[in-house]
This record gives structure tokens, C-alpha cells and sequence, in this order.
């Protein structure tokens, strides 16, 4: 289940990534107010209201840097993907590491933001880390024990 998470995750982080590559000079703030409109809310509200005025600073540069982040990190999520997939000691590895790594920018995150959906997405990185990592010692042991 966790390999089929980090494929979708992949699929769209590089889709997002290609799109933000191959549409750098996009107005992504007239998009969002088109799309907002069209799914019927108000433009001019509170949340709508400030991701289109985030979006209007989203000039090429920023896009394209962006971009390039996304397709980077789900192509480390499609690895992931692979190796959890095809049962690799390193897949875990790899997995126990980046999702490790992403702690310390979720905390920060959650303590100056704070939400109900970020607690879940710490809560739920915690638990498949610890679930890996124990998964991992429990193989190290395993092979250090003598055979019979």
C-alpha cells in the first residue's frame, strides 16, 4: 500500500512538475480565479481570495525552479516506489531517510500554521518510519542470529 502512495505521489509531483516546466509564463493567478469561478466560489473571499494573490507573485522564474523541485522529488518518490514495490532492503532505506528528513520542515510548518490536516500528515509519517525502521532491525537481527 505504501509503494502504491509514493507511485501516485510520484505521478503527480512530475506532472505538476512538467506543467509548472512547460507553462513557466503562465498567469497562474487569473487561472486560479478562473477555476475558483467556475467551481462556484468567490474569487474575492478569504482563502480564495489570498492563493490567487500568492499566485500573482508566481512569475517564470519561480515556476520553473519550482517545477524542476517537483519532478526532482517525485522521481526520489518513484524510486521509493520501486523498491518498496520489488521488496528492496534499500527502498525501505531510502524511504525511512526522506520521510525522516521531512520532519523537521513539517514541524515548523505545523507550529507556525497550525491545522488538523498537518498533525494527521506528521501523525501518519511517524508511523510509516517507525513501521520501516522496525522492519529493518528486525532483518538485521535476524541475520546476525545463528542458523541452526
Amino acid at each position: 500500500m505504501l509503494a502504491a502512495e509514493r507511485a501516485l505521489r510520484a505521478v503527480v509531483l512530475v506532472g505538476i512538475g512538467l506543467i509548472l516546466l512547460t507553462h513557466a509564463h503562465a498567469d497562474w493567478a487569473d487561472l486560479a480565479r478562473r477555476v475558483a469561478e467556475r467551481a462556484g466560489l468567490d474569487p474575492s473571499q478569504n482563502v480564495t481570495g489570498r492563493l490567487i494573490s500568492k499566485l500573482a507573485g508566481f512569475g517564470p522564474r519561480k515556476a520553473q525552479r519550482d517545477g524542476g523541485i517537483a519532478i526532482g522529488y517525485g522521481l526520489l518518490e518513484a524510486a521509493e516506489a520501486y523498491g518498496l514495490l520489488r521488496r528492496r532492503e534499500w527502498g525501505e532505506y531510502l524511504t525511512v531517510v526522506s520521510t525522516a528528513l521531512l520532519f523537521i520542515p513539517e514541524v515548523q510548518e505545523l507550529l507556525s500554521k497550525p491545522s488538523l490536516l498537518k498533525v494527521c500528515a506528521l501523525v501518519l509519517n511517524i508511523v510509516i518510519v517507525g513501521y520501516l525502521a522496525l522492519r529493518l532491525v528486525r532483518r538485521h537481527d535476524d541475520r546476525r542470529r545463528p542458523q541452526p
